[in-house]
């Protein structure tokens, strides 16, 4: 029996060496590696611009950082993330504003992933891999307390990722070239134009928890000193989704004093060469969106707000 315990006791220590060791190993190449990997590395850990883009895929895809910076003097980066929202996002900005306070945020607000109820699980896996930051490690923690025991392993916090990061670090694509902004040149297919509109969604299942970590990033950006903006970018044909959806964002910038601007049923909208379909634009759509937007923004100060 003691000799059994022994080989446990053995094997379970081989465990944990190659799993610290390759956690350690995965780290070193995450900070290293180019492509999406390297430039999502910069977004979280070493970026200084004036101007942060933030949300989902459509913040990714819809805004230009370049045309910011040319309209406005400032300097802008995007860290919008396809498929997430403020889950991510909000411990993304954790990250950012250890370092220093952006002058402002710019927010697209994306319904589906920073207002509507899901799998809020589903939205830590990008976070996982900076764990070793202790203030992100405790806001995954906080959402999902199992977390905590889970972290403690090097390898489940690239689970999802090892393979990407390795692919990028042989990729000579350098995504800060257009600062984060990842253009689409396709256009939208023909029978998505031609179908009949559809009817409005008047309502959803907001999420509590999004909802107060929205409303965190915008308290916290403010007390920094960092205006925040928030805009639901053009939709083709409008939204899928009626104003009232946004109805708790609208308060919130009503209530902090902050400018709310919706293009969900802009002239864009409207035309099928600025899509690349439904829900996202194309790079011509994106330029033209951006060179609206950026005549908009405001800096500064932002109004007083009764938090």
């Amino acid at each position: 029996m003691k000799k059994f315990l022994i080989q446990i006791a053995i094997f379970f220590a081989i465990v944990a060496v190659v799993d610290v060791s390759l956690g350690q190993l995965f780290h070193y190449l995450h900070t290293k590696a180019g492509g999406r990997t390297g430039n999502e590395y910069y977004a979280c850990k070493k970026t200084n611009e004036d101007v942060i883009i933030m949300g989902s895929s459509r913040a990714m895809h819809h805004y230009v950082p370049k045309i910011i910076t040319e309209k406005t003097g400032m300097s802008c980066f995007n860290v919008g993330q396809d498929g997430n929202g403020i889950i991510l996002q909000y411990g993304r900005w954790k990250m950012i504003s250890e370092r220093y306070a952006p002058k402002l945020i710019i927010y697209d607000i994306t319904a589906s992933v920073d207002l509507e109820e899901n799998d809020n699980m589903a939205y830590i896996s990008r976070l996982k891999p900076f764990c070793w930051d202790t203030s992100v490690k405790s806001y995954v923690v906080s959402l999902f307390p199992m977390e905590k025991i889970k972290l403690y392993s090097g390898m489940y916090r690239y689970n999802y990722w090892f393979l990407e990061i390795v692919a990028n670090c042989l990729s000579e694509r350098d995504f800060k070239g257009e600062a984060g902004y990842e253009p689409k040149y396709e256009h939208i297919r023909s029978e998505i134009v031609n179908r009949p509109r559809r009817e409005k969604i008047q309502s959803i299942n907001t999420d509590a928890v999004k909802l107060h970590y929205l409303e965190q990033l915008v308290k916290e950006a403010q007390a920094k000193g960092t205006q925040v903006m928030f805009v639901v970018s053009p939709v083709w044909r409008g939204d899928i989704y009626a104003p009232a959806v946004y109805a708790e964002v609208e308060k919130m910038a009503h209530q902090y004093g902050i400018q709310y601007l919706q293009y969900m049923d802009s002239e864009i909208c409207d035309d099928p060469d600025y899509f690349k379909d439904s829900y996202h634009l194309n790079d011509k759509g994106a330029r033209a969106f951006t060179e609206d937007l950026a005549l908009h923004i405001q800096i500064p100060p932002f109004n007083s707000f009764n938090p």
